[in-house]
């Protein structure tokens, strides 16, 4: 369902809705009663491409320091390829990491509105699509808008991160 009034979302998902809006970015804001804790749930959910869908990820960078990952919904993230992108050691985060380093759960990690210095990694599948799907902070809040605005957002660079199958 589509909507306009955001006074009954979570806090964190109205801080990230009023950036979009104080910045003057364009979004298209769809919830669920249904979680979408998998980016297979959420292109189930909105009728999309599953490649169109953002995986938020988190990752340490030497067992510390917050790694995001961007990733197309259809990608698994090649770790050799993002080890060699950082030039550290690269380990996926624990849920428990995961809340702590950004203050979401796993599966409504946003790609933006995190707060810290930390670099984000944007799979480049993710630039082909005209639009994509993000959580907004709750696995119930999907948001739409560009990759383009994903990258400005993000402050992301798009390579290629992901797994040849």
């Amino acid at each position: 369902m589509m909507i306009n009034d955001h006074a009954d979302f979570p806090m964190k998902v109205q801080d990230n809705l009023a950036l979009l809006d104080k910045l003057g970015i364009p979004y298209q804001i769809m919830v669920f009663d249904d979680p979408a804790h998998r980016a297979s749930q959420a292109a189930e959910l909105l009728g999309c491409e599953l490649g169109a869908v953002v995986k938020s990820l988190v990752f340490l960078i030497d067992g510390t320091d917050l790694l995001l990952v961007l990733v197309s919904g259809e990608n698994r993230v090649d770790m050799k390829q993002l080890k060699g992108i950082v030039g550290q050691e690269i380990t996926q985060a624990k849920p428990s990491d995961v809340k702590k380093l950004t203050g979401y759960v796993v599966g409504s990690v946003p790609p933006f509105g995190i707060p810290g210095d930390f670099p984000v990694v944007i799979d480049e599948d993710l630039m082909r699509f005209e639009t994509v799907w993000a959580a907004a902070g709750s696995a119930h809040i999907l948001l739409c808008l560009t990759p383009k605005n994903l990258q400005q957002l993000s402050g992301g660079t798009a390579m290629s991160v992901k797994e040849n199958r």
